[in-house]
């Protein structure tokens, strides 16, 4: 995305001041187009397996987004390499709930979205889940951004029964916890290791 879309309100002055930092690993100064990773991370906690966001997810329409449009990745077979199936996931965490970090939260099965990780439980930040609900949209600052993600993404894990909300801070186990980081979105939180 051109810096204008993906940080609304920055200045190409800005930008060019901090080209030496920015250009050309995470911006492009010549085009403007910025640089991002879409990744998970999956680790080991006190006998659970934890993936933390699950990347753009496979087969979703985002008519706003088309870089993430219609995906045909290697997600699971990146992770089988890994040693994980989707069955051995304990925890899924999802920091915030734009269209990037909740992807994989599910995969198209026939004509229906069904929970990836099924054994799992999915850690949400409360204030998104209500935040991006497809009848607050009118009023989000970015009103359409996350279109279909809820619907194809979010939804269909909280009516498969897994989804855990949490608000203020969230302890994982003994070696993780959750703790609110808004500003990205109103519910971003950051994991502490």
């Amino acid at each position: 995305m051109t810096t204008d879309v993906f940080f609304p309100g920055s200045t190409p002055e800005e930008w060019r001041r901090h080209a030496a930092l920015l250009d050309p690993d995470h911006w492009d100064a010549r085009t403007d187009l910025t640089r991002v990773a879409t990744q998970s991370w999956v680790l080991r906690s006190e006998g659970r397996v934890v993936v933390i966001d699950t990347g753009a997810g496979n087969g979703k329409y985002r008519p706003l987004q088309p870089i993430w449009s219609y995906l045909d990745t290697g997600y699971l077979a990146n992770l089988a390499a890994a040693g994980v199936r989707p069955e051995d996931v304990d925890l899924v965490v999802n920091t915030h709930l734009h269209d990037d970090h909740v992807g994989w939260n599910t995969y198209l099965d026939g004509r229906d979205w069904v929970p990836t990780f099924p054994n799992a439980t999915y850690l949400m930040p409360a204030i998104d889940v209500t935040y991006w609900h497809p009848d607050n949209l009118h009023r989000t600052q970015f009103g359409r951004g996350n279109q279909n993600v809820y619907e194809d993404s979010v939804q269909p894990v909280i009516d498969a029964g897994l989804v855990t909300t949490w608000e203020d801070s969230y302890v994982i186990d003994g070696s993780l916890r959750l703790e609110p980081a808004p500003g990205h979105t109103p519910g971003s939180a950051v994991v502490h290791l």
